[in-house]
């Protein structure tokens, strides 16, 4: 019965929206139109009837979000190498870079338009962990840093805000924070090695003099040379803990692989330094 009367409610519509005459008495003025329908159908059947048709109307009309291409992914990496970080406008074009990164990776409407998203999501994880860390300003480390944290903890999915689905996207955030937090350890350990060698120094030089009779001062500096793999490395105490929080938290993903991935590097971690990680960011 419902069905009879939606066919009608519809044939009446589109006899009052499309025909000539009426189109020309009335114009764009719908009460009159209402009225009519109401007194056929009753005013709460009219009333739901055109609420229906202005939803149909709407989503229409809404503009479909985009479909986030790897090719679209390469044209914003490759833009943000080519722009120069001498000027402010510079420095601000490739934040706005990894802005875009980050919301189209982080966007519910655009990841759940496409049923591949996460194929993006995957990418964009890799070359914010990638190549444009590997280029990236202190401010723009942080906010690559942050942004993965979102992705890790915070994406708004259908379901609410559950933090990312995909295991694919999750093997990358662990490869990535695996890389970068390798990379952080192994000049910790190398600054450790030359402070030792170079206090060895010393001392084997403190003992000859004084074999000599001689205890002059020992004027040279037992600080690391500058360049620009060290400036990057080590992290900072924050950035170096956001990415330690990231891993551990893998401990207890709901993918076994994650898990005993995480479980491995941490423990991989361990040797490397010679006592608990988590020391350097108590």
């Amino acid at each position: 019965m419902q069905h009879i009367r939606y066919f009608f409610m519809l044939w009446v519509y589109l006899w009052l929206r499309f025909d000539p005459i009426l189109r020309l008495t009335f114009r764009n003025d719908w009460a009159p139109r209402y009225e009519f329908m109401a007194s056929i159908f009753g005013e709460k059947n009219a009333e739901d009837f055109l609420a229906h048709r202005v939803k149909l109307v709407k989503a229409r009309n809404k503009i479909l979000p985009p479909i986030i291409h790897s090719q679209t992914i390469e044209r914003e990496v490759n833009l943000f190498l080519s722009t120069k970080t001498s000027t402010k406008i510079g420095r601000l074009k490739r934040i706005s870079i990894i802005n875009r990164l980050i919301f189209w990776a982080l966007d519910p409407d655009i990841n759940q338009f496409n049923i591949d998203s996460y194929q993006a999501r995957a990418l964009i994880v890799d070359v914010l962990t990638g190549i444009i860390f590997q280029n990236s300003l202190i401010s723009e480390t942080n906010l690559i840093f942050e942004g993965i944290n979102q992705i890790v903890f915070s994406r708004i999915t259908y379901l609410g805000p559950k933090g990312e689905v995909s295991p694919i996207v999750h093997q990358s955030i662990l490869r990535g924070v695996a890389r970068i937090l390798s990379l952080h350890f192994n000049e910790i350990v190398r600054i450790r090695n030359v402070k030792l060698e170079k206090l060895t120094k010393i001392k084997l030089i403190k003992e000859i003099q004084k074999s000599k009779g001689k205890m002059g001062s020992l004027a040279f500096s037992a600080e690391v040379k500058h360049s620009e793999y060290r400036n990057k490395f080590p992290l900072p105490k924050t950035q170096a803990a956001l990415l330690w929080e990231i891993l551990s938290h893998y401990r207890y993903s709901a993918w076994p692989e994650s898990r005993e991935r995480a479980e491995s590097l941490i423990k991989d971690f361990y040797l490397k330094l010679g006592f608990d990680p988590q020391e350097l960011f108590a």
